[in-house]
């Protein structure tokens, strides 16, 4: 009987773990934007239970490597950050950072490159969560150049040493594709999170239509774009690089990108373009309440669509695509999702379920 007892505890130990294990939610990274205009939602309409994370974008650094608001007339005068602390009222769990952005990628570089002036910052961010409450530092430093690679490793172990002595988080949003600016094995040992912004593979650079976030590439592409401008390419390049998988949140924007075809006429992926429309982006909610006369077309290929009308081309998130890249990361076992940004959902519910975007992650990433 004891030998008996010897082998099923570890084993029911064991299925304990793995139940344990497949219980436990992934990760939903909220960037909330501060500002005005059609990208950004009141906090007060928001559903916090929805997020495990809310990225506060955005709070600058100066030339000194102090923080500084980005809209102060918005953080405090109209009290966007108590509003925003405010969700945790309703989700305990949740963290909420503050992203630091908004900054010219120079003053990044000017402040990581000196010992006093990334000090100066370092302290700057732990005064700043205590002052108002936050969970921890994003940094949101984009396009790093080579002569920045190992300072910007000096700047986060710096910060993640302080931070961690009040148990802050410290997190990091990169691009789609790990260039020489990035010591990716180093920032990985460095931070708590890596949020990935897997969107942005077509833009006003283009000479064609192509996706703005596809999850698989196209045969209709070069080999270098199927390796370079999809989702499952993002993660893929960046695990190369060495980025740790359970550190990783694949990020999924919330908007679409519109471009103006040469020709009405040849409206299918890869047909060539004259430009970028005006507006350039259009949030979920602009697309599902005022463009409903456009043409749609699902890509089984890379699992996501487009809407095309008269000289108009838009590639653009739906429920579908969204329910396909939150299956994705499910099965690849990353540590979750990023959304840029949950302002951008139906989040009257104007088109169908309010926050419709962000509850079809939660669908596949919290609740099963």
């Amino acid at each position: 009987m004891m030998h008996f007892f010897k082998f099923v505890i570890p084993i029911f130990i064991i299925i304990l773990k793995v139940v344990s294990c497949q219980s436990k939610g992934q990760n939903v990274v909220c960037y909330f934007l501060c500002g005005y205009g059609l990208h950004v939602a009141p906090p007060e309409l928001l559903d916090g239970k929805l997020c495990t994370h809310l990225n506060y974008a955005f709070v600058k650094v100066d030339g000194d490597g102090n923080l500084a608001h980005w809209k102060k007339s918005l953080d405090i005068d109209k009290r966007m950050f108590e509003k925003i602390l405010s969700l945790k009222k309703a989700n305990k769990k949740l963290k909420v950072l503050i992203s630091l952005g908004e900054t010219p990628p120079q003053i990044f570089s000017q402040v990581a490159a000196d010992s006093t002036k990334r000090q100066k910052l370092v302290t700057s961010s732990v005064n700043f969560l205590k002052k108002y409450g936050f969970d921890g530092i994003d940094v949101d430093w984009e396009h790093p150049n080579i002569v920045d690679k190992e300072n910007f490793i000096h700047l986060l172990a710096e910060l993640k040493l302080a931070l961690k002595k009040d148990n802050y988080l410290l997190t990091v949003a990169l691009q789609s594709y790990p260039t020489a600016g990035y010591n990716t094995t180093a920032i990985s040992e460095n931070v708590d999170m890596i949020n990935l912004m897997c969107y942005v593979f077509y833009g006003r650079w283009s000479k064609y239509t192509g996706h703005n976030s596809a999850l698989f590439g196209s045969s209709l592409e070069t080999e270098d774009e199927r390796n370079r401008r999809n989702t499952a390419a993002c993660l893929q390049n960046w695990l190369k690089a060495g980025a740790v998988k359970d550190k990783i949140n694949i990020g999924m924007p919330f908007y679409g990108r519109i471009f103006n075809l040469a020709d009405p006429n040849n409206h299918e992926l890869h047909s060539l373009i004259t430009g970028v429309g005006n507006p350039e982006t259009l949030t979920y909610r602009q697309i599902c309440l005022n463009y409903t006369n456009y043409t749609t077309v699902w890509s089984d290929e890379q699992k996501i669509s487009y809407k095309y009308f008269n000289n108009q081309w838009m590639s653009f998130e739906n429920e579908q695509s969204i329910m396909e890249k939150a299956k994705y990361i499910k099965s690849q076992n990353v540590a979750g999702a990023m959304i840029w940004q949950i302002g951008q959902d139906d989040i009257n519910g104007e088109c169908g379920q309010k926050q419709s975007l962000l509850r079809t992650v939660n669908q596949y990433l919290l609740n099963n």
